[in-house]
């Protein structure tokens, strides 16, 4: 939604036009958006019928909706991560120490998110720091390849 709204300022396009059928998906009446934004209602009916926002109105407009946006916090190592895509749902938190995870897990629970998706070694450490679901990741494809590649390596 941000995103969409970023890209009507891009092409010039009626900000208040795209700014209500974000709202109208959202289920939002201006008026609750208004307040939840902490503008004015009658700023906000200005911008609704073409007024162009002022910056410090427009960052409360894209805070709001920011907020708004639910996620799922992925926490792994940065070399597993590299080369993968997720959509906006998955908030990606590389570490590369035990340090960096323990701080990954802090940082994506105060950023709001919905559940914490890590590795064994850390997940249940992740379960006794956070009130948010921890799902862990199960590599059992790539155990089986690693010992694979192990055994014929060495020749055993």
């Amino acid at each position: 939604m941000i995103l969409r709204l970023a890209e009507c300022i891009a092409r010039e396009e009626d900000f208040g036009q795209c700014l209500e059928r974000v709202l109208s998906e959202k289920g939002l009446r201006p008026a609750e958006f208004a307040r939840r934004a902490g503008i004015p209602q009658s700023t906000l009916y200005k911008i609704l019928r073409g007024y162009k926002p002022r910056y410090d109105t427009l960052a409360k407009i894209f805070s709001v909706l920011h907020e708004e946006r639910e996620f799922i916090a992925l926490i792994a190592a940065r070399y597993v991560l590299e080369d993968k895509r997720f959509d906006e749902r998955v908030r990606v938190y590389p570490a590369t120490t035990l340090e960096d995870a323990i701080v990954a897990i802090v940082r994506a629970e105060k950023e709001g998110a919905k559940a914490i998706i890590c590795a064994p070694v850390i997940s249940s450490l992740a379960e006794k720091i956070v009130d948010i679901p921890v799902i862990t990741i199960k590599p059992e494809k790539s155990v089986e390849k690693a010992v694979k590649t192990a055994i014929e390596k060495f020749n055993l």
